[in-house]
């Protein structure tokens, strides 16, 4: 055992990584089963715990007393190893990357912290199906979460046995998640993970299902044909690779190798049935799933959505594979705080649907457990959420705007009209084609100009070109074409019943189940039909085009027999020829009058030559919602008795009066298709003239034609000059490109050109001593490149200029030792448009040697000076300028010190003092502070100075010299600075002998050979 890990020497992988979650109680729970566990699995295990920021974790040494492991504290960047236990540190979020472990420093002001979920999330990204969670011991809901995201790539959960837990508050609430394979007690975990681990299935060594294996290949049919017999779904629309991992997994949960075997313990086994059909459907959702997503919608989305509609349409959301709800309560909350911000009152309706019974009747109570609503802030939760000891309710103000209700997006008919439709981490379990199917069905549901919001690994497919991108990344998606695409093959919709499709669940019928839990009892549903069977005559279901929908209990009696061809589901053509009169009679008196039709005794006879006598009872059924009429027919015979709770009008029937009527109606209905054909044969009239108005001007438009194709043969013999023209100049282009080409490869600078975009666009060779360009990096974003300047605000400069226009330098280090100057200038085009960023690097380090050996050449002169000259025979005039008063009699009693030599100093306490002086005396020598009155400096008095004047012997005294000082001084012909703090009668003796020596034989240069820069002074020509 060590403390700490870092690299180990083995490069051999893990095959599987074990993320362990434990918070209060997980020492005994961890001790527990690590005693036991196999220290050659060939795993490694991650021990994610909840621990005390202000003491040392001791665990390393108490698990190292019951495994033989190696147990280490995890180091940032530790590459995982087999066999081995890595812990957590204190005050640490850890997350897994490419086989190592990462550790970032936890946030206590950023409100709760998980790091079990954080963990398990990268976990189930990293290493998908050979990732495995466990659940250990531990207070709250951390690990809930995260769980989720392993199944959903295929992984496994276990979770300790709540009542074995000292504290059962993670682990049950794992459990109410559904998606826990084993759950287990601590001591029994390392036998199952063993078994898992090393079954052949899992390993490789045996496959369920070989290729051509005939046996296994009906295996498999049996078990998809049973859970659909089970469960009402097909999974053979699912994709085979998620439906066989599925599969595998819980065949080597249950040590089964065989799929014939597995089989045979699924028909047995209702329990294991049901597991497998849940593992199928891995509902991972949360509290407003991916933030910025949402709040996209939240800024842009659902504004445009109210803006397009009118204040009196309802809003209609619909959420396909809503799951347990968390999304669709999102989406209600999101559009009440949208309408509260613009002070919109509106309907709402969300439809949230989804395949899975159970997760609808949880999404329907609307209660969440406190982990659960984690996501959500706290000023969400008082506003739409009530809370009920640990759970949270959503207010019924939201509720009532939510309607859940079971539905497969497969084969059930799709919703229509709504504005927006989510359908997110749905599409990626199913076939190609069944996921074209899905998106034709999606389309279908939408207004025009509707969004669709799919997930974040799904797409449109081939159904791209009838929709507008909003946005890419978020995957939001406008429909843009009113075509009507038709929804493609037969199972996208329930045809169970005789005549037609079956039409999707109408909003009264959603609205009914709104507050109520779905029945769980299915075997109500055989009771109804039953009933039905019994009590119910025979009974025929028609649309207002007389069209056939739905048929109750035996109605062969009464229909003909059917003919080769086409199916019409048209009554006339099913009903029988002796009731057909006493039938379009009955619903044309139904239809004209809006009432009920009620005939008794009718008689036929049918194909044996009996003579049947029933009743005939004709009635309409209002749809207030969807605006339809549907009439029900019932054929009463004359030996049942007829269950009314009202009796209406009863009209015996009689064959020759109804006859008369049939007539009387049919010569009705013949005026009114005269009348109707008289004004359909004026309005082809109309249309022919109008047409033959058309055709004239066709014919004048032709002649418009032939004129523009002479000019367009014109137009071509222009072009073509053009294009000549042009062909000539793209020849000089390309001798300019190869000018250019040389030019870029032979210079010594070093040069990148970005675009607006900050992408490389080309550079020069030279530039690869300090930025490691390749030829592949053009295009790439400039931010991609490393480079060895310790240069941090690079990246910020250059946008800088970008945006600024204004160019930039800056003299910087690189990391091998040299000194470059880092020149950001902005990329003109001919319009004289900033199109991008030019960096020029030079390579100053000669420079800057050179000038070094100057300034250490100068220092030796300086210390030379003082025996370079004699005492001069007359006295020296000097002009001692300064602004502070005790710093001039300083000066002068410096002065007063030195002896051999006699001085006449006169002073001046300030820069228009000086300069008068200057200008009307001469002296031989002048010091002169270098910061004076009013902004002024001493470089200002020496240039404001004549060329004529003849005191030109300066020497500059300041209380901080640096090397840009000294640089100016040398350039200006000052001839010496001296530092106020080192001033001494010997110092300014050695400098008053050297000048008074240089005065007679030194020529001076006058201010217009200097040329005096910006960042900079440099010596002229002269």
């Amino acid at each position: 055992m060590a403390e700490s890990a870092d690299e180990n020497t083995t490069n051999k992988q893990p095959s599987y990584y074990i993320g362990v979650g434990a918070s209060a109680g997980g020492l005994e729970a961890l001790q527990s089963m690590f005693s036991n566990m196999p220290d050659d699995l060939g795993v490694a295990f991650i021990v994610v715990q909840h621990l005390s920021p202000d003491f040392k974790s001791v665990m390393a040494e108490l698990l190292s007393k019951v495994t033989t492991m190696n147990v280490f504290n995890t180091v940032d960047g530790v590459t995982i190893q087999p066999n081995t236990i890595y812990l957590i540190p204190p005050r640490k979020n850890m997350m897994i990357a490419e086989g190592k472990l990462l550790l970032a420093e936890q946030m206590p002001d950023q409100g709760l912290n998980l790091p079990i979920d954080i963990f398990f999330r990268s976990l189930a990204e990293d290493q998908r199906q050979r990732a495995i969670g466990i659940v250990l011991s531990g207070t709250g809901g951390d690990g809930s979460r995260g769980i989720l995201a392993i199944k959903e790539v295929g992984g496994l959960v276990v979770v300790q046995k709540p009542e074995s837990a000292k504290f059962d508050g993670m682990p049950a609430s794992a459990l109410r998640t559904g998606n826990v394979d084993l759950v287990l007690r601590a001591e029994e975990m390392h036998e199952k993970l063993a078994a898992y681990i090393t079954n052949p299935i899992i390993s490789g060594d045996v496959s369920a299902a070989a290729d051509g294996d005939g046996e296994a290949d009906n295996a498999m049919n049996s078990i998809l044909e049973l859970m659909r017999a089970a469960h009402k779904i097909d999974y053979s629309n699912y994709k085979p690779s998620t439906v066989g991992r599925r599969i595998t997994q819980r065949m080597a949960i249950n040590q089964m190798e065989s799929l014939q075997d597995y089989y045979q313990l699924l028909l047995g086994d209702k329990r294991e049935l049901d597991a497998l059909s849940k593992g199928m459907l891995i509902g991972v959702t949360r509290f407003f799933r991916d933030a910025d997503r949402w709040e996209y919608m939240k800024e842009k989305v659902i504004p445009d959505i109210l803006d397009s509609c009118s204040e009196k349409d309802p809003i209609r959301v619909w959420i396909a594979g809503c799951s347990t709800g968390e999304e669709s309560y999102s989406m209600a909350i999101l559009i009440d705080e949208v309408m509260a911000e613009r002070g919109d009152h509106r309907i709402v309706k969300v439809f949230a649907t989804d395949v899975d019974p159970e997760a609808i009747a949880f999404a329907t109570n609307g209660k969440y457990h406190g982990h659960l609503v984690d996501d959500i802030s706290e000023t969400r939760l008082r506003k739409y959420f009530d809370k009920v000891g640990e759970d949270f309710v959503i207010k019924p103000e939201i509720r009532q705007n939510v309607v859940f209700a079971v539905h497969d997006l497969i084969k059930d008919p799709p919703f229509s009209s709504t504005h927006l439709t989510l359908c997110r981490n749905v599409l990626i379990y199913f076939q190609p084609t069944v996921q074209r199917r899905v998106l034709q069905a999606l389309l279908f549901s939408l207004k025009i100009k509707g969004v669709l919001f799919l997930g974040s690994s799904e797409s449109l497919g081939d159904l791209g070109s009838q929709f507008t991108t909003i946005n890419e990344r978020f995957k939001f998606y406008r429909k843009s074409s009113d075509v009507r695409i038709p929804l493609s093959n037969e199972a996208l919709f329930v045809s169970d019943r005789v005549g037609g499709v079956v039409p999707g669940p109408s909003v009264t019928q959603l609205e009914s189940s709104r507050n109520k839990r779905p029945e769980k009892n299915t075997q109500l549903r055989y009771v109804t039909d039953g009933l039905l069977a019994k009590f119910v005559p025979p009974c025929i279901v028609l649309n207002e085009a007389g069209e056939v929908l739905h048929v109750y209990n035996d109605i062969n009696p009464y229909t003909r027999k059917l003919q080769p061809g086409k199916f019409s589901p048209d009554i006339k053509n099913i009903i029988h020829e002796g009731l057909s009169v006493a039938v379009s009679t009955a619903l044309h008196r139904c239809k004209s009058q809006n009432e009920e039709a009620y005939y008794q005794d009718v008689s036929f006879e049918n194909e044996a030559g009996e003579t049947i006598v029933l009743d005939l009872h004709v009635s309409s059924v209002e749809d207030p919602v969807q605006n339809d009429r549907y009439f029900v027919m019932i054929l009463q015979p004359k030996s049942e008795e007829v269950l009314e709770s009202t009796q209406p009008v009863v009209v015996t029937y009689n064959q020759a009066t109804q006859n008369r009527q049939r007539i009387l109606d049919l010569e009705d209905e013949l005026k009114r298709a005269q009348e109707n054909l008289q004004v359909t044969v004026e309005e082809l009239e109309t249309t022919n003239e109008e047409l033959q108005s058309s055709n004239e001007e066709l014919m004048v438009a032709n002649e418009e034609l032939q004129s523009t194709n002479e000019e367009l043969q014109s137009v071509n013999e222009e072009l073509y000059t053009v294009n000549s023209e042009y062909q000539e100049k793209i020849a000089e282009l390309t001798r300019a490109n190869a000018d250019l080409d040389n030019m870029m490869r032979s210079t010594d600078l070093g040069i990148v050109f970005l675009d607006q975009a900050l992408l490389v666009r080309s550079y020069t060779d030279a530039i690869q001593k300090h930025i490691n360009l390749v030829v592949s990096d053009v295009g790439r974003p400039f931010h991609h490149i490393s480079h060895n300047l310790e240069y941090r605000g690079l990246l910020d400069d250059v946008t800088k200029v970008l945006s600024s226009a204004e160019p930039m330098q800056k003299q910087v280090p690189c990391f091998g030792g040299t000194q470059v100057i880092v020149r950001i200038t902005p990329y003109y085009t001919r319009d004289n448009s900033v199109q991008g960023v030019v960096l020029t690097l030079s390579d100053v380090s000669d420079l800057i040697g050179l000038k070094r050996r100057l300034k250490d050449s100068y220092e030796i002169m300086q210390s030379s000076i003082g025996f370079l000259g004699k005492p001069s025979d007359h006295a020296v005039r000097l002009l001692i300028v300064e602004d502070d008063a005790e710093d001039r009699l300083l000066i002068c009693d410096q002065l007063n010190k030195i002896e051999n030599q006699s001085y006449v100093v006169e002073e001046a306490s300030d820069y228009a003092e000086a300069k008068s002086l200057l200008l009307e005396n001469d002296y031989d020598i002048c010091f002169v502070d270098y910061r004076l009155d009013c902004g002024k400096s001493a470089l200002d008095l020496i240039n404001a100075l004549p060329p004529e004047s003849p005191n030109k012997s300066f020497v500059v005294i300041s209380g901080q010299i640096d090397d840009q000082l000294l640089g100016l001084a040398d350039r200006l012909g000052i001839y010496d600075v001296l530092d106020k703090a080192h001033m001494s009668p010997q110092m300014l003796e050695r400098i008053i002998r050297y000048i008074m020596r240089q005065i007679g034989t030194l020529t001076h240069l006058t201010n217009e050979d200097f040329i005096i820069a910006e960042d900079d002074i440099l010596l002229g020509d002269s």
